[in-house]
């Protein structure tokens, strides 16, 4: 198989037909978010509010994001893991997470810093550097560097199929928060937008998980 002959459409059609089963595990993983979201809307944080979205942001997110990632993999990979084994690889990857989270993120900042096109194709580039961490217990540095081989000469079909899935999902979701928005009740609207995403995250990820496996049978395929 080669990078050619992975459709974007095929994957989403693939994504909708899996996520089932796994839907309610992914959500449950990724609850903390929701509440995240649900509280920092509400201005329920308080005076901690800045050191919570610290930690939250680089330390949680992380996590959340290793565990799903670990969950997806190996059920679509048939070794099944229970949502308590998925957290605990995360947490044992935590470290590695967390610097592969810093590393890109100052690496795609440099590139929008430069200009607009070198930081969303460095985005792109790195966009599986977390799965690498996660599923083959790369180091962080290890992690980029897989995700930068896994995805050259592949930009262009990781950013048109990141184009799909924002449209088939975020734009409905941003559809409806500008509807709530216009009523002028504006906190239904952040909220309405927090749970719309929440709730479309595990297709998300699904989807995302068959484009890293579909890109590592194309690498194999070319070897």
């Amino acid at each position: 198989m080669t990078a050619s002959r992975i459709s974007a459409r095929s994957l989403l059609r693939e994504t909708f037909a899996t996520t089932g089963p796994l839907y309610a595990p992914l959500l449950l993983i990724n609850s903390p978010s929701l509440i995240f979201a649900a509280l920092n809307s509400l201005g329920k944080l308080g005076s901690a509010g800045v050191a919570v979205n610290i930690i939250y942001w680089f330390v949680v997110v992380p996590l959340l994001s290793g565990a799903m990632i670990f969950y997806t993999y190996r059920s679509l990979t048939k070794n099944q893991v229970t949502v308590g084994q998925a957290f605990n690889q995360a947490n044992r990857r935590l470290l590695p997470l967390i610097g592969v989270y810093i590393m890109c993120l100052l690496l795609v900042s440099a590139g929008f810093i430069a200009l607009i096109i070198p930081g969303f194709y460095v985005s792109y580039r790195l966009i599986f550097s977390s799965y690498a961490t996660v599923i083959d217990n790369s180091s962080a540095l290890d992690s980029l560097s897989s995700s930068w081989e896994l995805t050259k000469g592949r930009w262009w079909l990781v950013f048109r199929s990141t184009l799909l899935i924002f449209f088939v999902l975020f734009v409905p979701i941003l559809l409806i928060s500008l509807l709530i928005s216009s009523t002028k009740n504006l906190l239904a609207s952040q909220l309405a937008a927090n749970l719309l995403g929440f709730l479309a995250g595990p297709s998300i990820n699904v989807y995302f998980v068959f484009l890293y496996l579909r890109l590592r049978e194309s690498v194999a395929a070319t070897q």
